[in-house]
């Protein structure tokens, strides 16, 4: 084999390992565009309400704590915001699963990590009840990405 094709095989087995890498696995549900867009736009304005809720429960904690919780409630409320918003709006534009199945999948790392960190800090009543309103179109939503 030529000297010259050898890098150009290593460049094709490298973006096929990668792109095998992050194919997203089969769903349970075969894809809506029009509900996995309505649940998405519920989540984002769930993900607002409880991103307040957040901020007003206890401004004085949050943040506070052991490294693990890492960046604190209030930071992982504004992220797990951003990206419902994110998510709804590329859906809304009519880009489908695969183009937002990393942003489905990146919000979905955010939201576990809440669920880890939530318990531990004392936020009263209401920032559990606006969790529980993201949480249902959240898990409505997760059939049509994953398994």
């Amino acid at each position: 084999m030529p000297r010259s094709s050898v890098p150009l095989l290593i460049a094709v087995a490298l973006t096929v390992a990668l792109g095998c890498a992050t194919a997203s696995p089969t769903p349970s549900q075969p894809w809506d565009q029009g509900r996995a867009t309505l649940l998405a736009e519920e989540l984002s304005r769930g993900a607002d309400a409880w991103q307040i809720e957040v901020r007003q429960a206890n401004p004085d904690r949050l943040g506070a704590g052991t490294s693990e919780e890492g960046m604190g409630l209030t930071e992982k409320a504004s992220l797990v915001s951003e990206q419902a918003r994110s998510l709804a709006g590329h859906l809304k534009a009519g880009q489908g699963r695969d183009q937002t199945y990393n942003t489905f999948r990146s919000l979905k790392e955010q939201m576990d990590d809440v669920e880890e960190m939530q318990p531990r800090t004392a936020l009263g009543d209401q920032v559990p009840l606006a969790w529980a309103r993201i949480k249902r179109p959240f898990e409505q939503l997760k059939p049509y990405y994953e398994k």
